[in-house]
């Protein structure tokens, strides 16, 4: 899907670029809208045995699994592994958000060090605090702390900057509005520096209400405390800023909290569901949350493609949505627009040509995987066998359905090519027998 190939190229971007926070973020952004199994092709972008392969190797399997304490924080080991500070800040303060939610000694001992690799030691500090107070008899540990504690108040401090010019001098040079500017711009905060940033910028919303700039400020400090009524404030605060200015974006970004957060809710039954199989309950729940999601996703994605009517990737989201869902008449005019973005134009055929299908337009679906099957088009070894199994498919239906010896000839090749290629894809066993008989049953016919 779209969110799964958004994946891939942003972790092929990593390995090239381990540096870039942009990549980092973009791809956690696509992971957490990502359900299902990954295909081999997002796994085989991670391979390799370097750190910096190792490094992207950690953030797909935390991506794949986002709720799983301990794999974010073999996440920041490996940032913190490969010197790179800001991704460890910045996966740190969400590893240590899923630590404190199932709080483990070993998995906040973990933290400190990584983060102390760096040389975060406010929040290596914050680690070791958690690990002591669960387990206060350990006096190494106890003094450790304590010893990154006086590093943490150097740094800050700018002790270890006093013989720089202007090191000392420039910690105590209005000292109030430099803090608050170093708060603001420092990727970890600690709660009560949280804190401290939003009721700043409350006070200067409160001054100016009618500021969009201070709006967003504001959104994104609430954001950033997350908070379940954080979120519902900023949901609010970004709906003012759109009634205010008729911007979009910001009717968007509040859709995409609405978004996160019915995700996390559809996850708690997921994991209900997945753990009770025969609760009737459990599944139902399941299923109604899966249609809910999907009706307010789909609701955000149709507001988004009035607003933006010339984005192509929104479009095969929006499409694809449709077709998960079987809606195949809404799915295929955005599917149809969304290929002319060659980016996905083979995963828009290849969703065509099923939905024809599925509709039994069978020589339209034929039609349209012939044209994704174009030797001139550029389509990844797994994307070009699906194209095959769904002609050959779609050729069995036909010769079938119209008793068409020479479709039913040409499906039983295709089964025959792929079963060669990789024997056991899908059930082309099976197919492969079946369409011998049809042919055989044609022929004597």
């Amino acid at each position: 899907g779209n969110y799964e190939y958004a994946m891939q190229l942003w972790l092929s971007g990593l390995k090239q670029d381990p540096a870039s926070m942009h990549g980092l973020e973009s791809f956690l952004n696509a992971a957490v809208n990502f359900s299902g199994k990954p295909g081999k092709e997002l796994l085989n972008s991670v391979a390799g045995k370097t750190d910096a392969d190792r490094y992207t190797q950690a953030v797909l399997a935390w991506g794949l699994k986002i709720s799983e304490a301990s794999l974010a924080v073999k996440a920041v080991q490996a940032a913190a592994k490969l010197g790179l500070g800001e991704q460890a800040y910045y996966l740190g303060e969400k590893a240590m958000s899923l630590v404190r939610g199932k709080p483990k000694k070993q998995l906040f001992i973990k933290l400190m060090e990584a983060f102390a690799e760096v040389q975060a030691y406010d929040l290596a500090v914050l680690a070791g605090d958690a690990a002591v107070q669960m387990d206060p008899s350990d006096g190494p540990l106890s003094t450790e702390v304590k010893n990154m504690s006086a590093s943490a108040t150097m740094s800050r401090g700018g002790f270890d900057k006093a013989g720089e010019e202007g090191g000392f001098r420039a910690n105590v040079r209005d000292l109030d509005k430099q803090q608050m500017l170093e708060e603001a711009d420092r990727i970890v905060k600690t709660e009560e520096t949280i804190d401290r940033l939003i009721a700043d910028t409350e006070a200067e919303f409160q001054q100016r209400p009618g500021d969009i700039p201070t709006l967003q400020k504001l959104s994104k400090r609430l954001l950033e405390r997350g908070r379940p009524e954080d979120e519902q404030r900023a949901i609010r605060l970004l709906m003012q800023g759109y009634k205010e200015t008729s911007q979009f974006r910001f009717r968007q970004d509040a859709g995409k909290i609405r978004l996160r957060q019915l995700k996390r809710t559809l996850l708690q039954y997921q994991e209900r569901a997945e753990a009770n199989p025969d609760d009737e309950k459990a599944q139902q729940d399941y299923a109604d949350a899966q249609a809910k999601y999907f009706k307010i996703e789909v609701s955000e994605l149709k507001a988004a493609v009035e607003a933006y009517p010339t984005d192509l990737p929104l479009k095969f989201t929006l499409g694809k949505r449709y077709f998960d869902a079987e809606e195949y008449d809404q799915a295929i005019g955005l599917l149809q627009e969304a290929k002319g973005d060659a980016r996905f134009k083979g995963q828009a055929l290849s969703l065509l040509g099923r939905a024809f299908h599925a509709m039994e337009w069978n020589d339209e679906a034929i039609a349209t995987y012939r044209q994704a099957l174009d030797p001139k088009a550029s389509l990844s070894d797994e994307l070009r066998l699906e194209l095959r199994y769904g002609l050959l498919c779609t050729l069995e239906s036909k010769a079938e359905a119209e008793r068409d010896l020479e479709a039913a000839e040409e499906a039983e090749k295709l089964a025959s090519s792929i079963a060669i290629e990789q024997f056991s894809y899908r059930d082309i066993r099976a197919r492969r027998e079946t369409l011998k008989k049809l042919v055989l049953e044609l022929k004597q016919g």
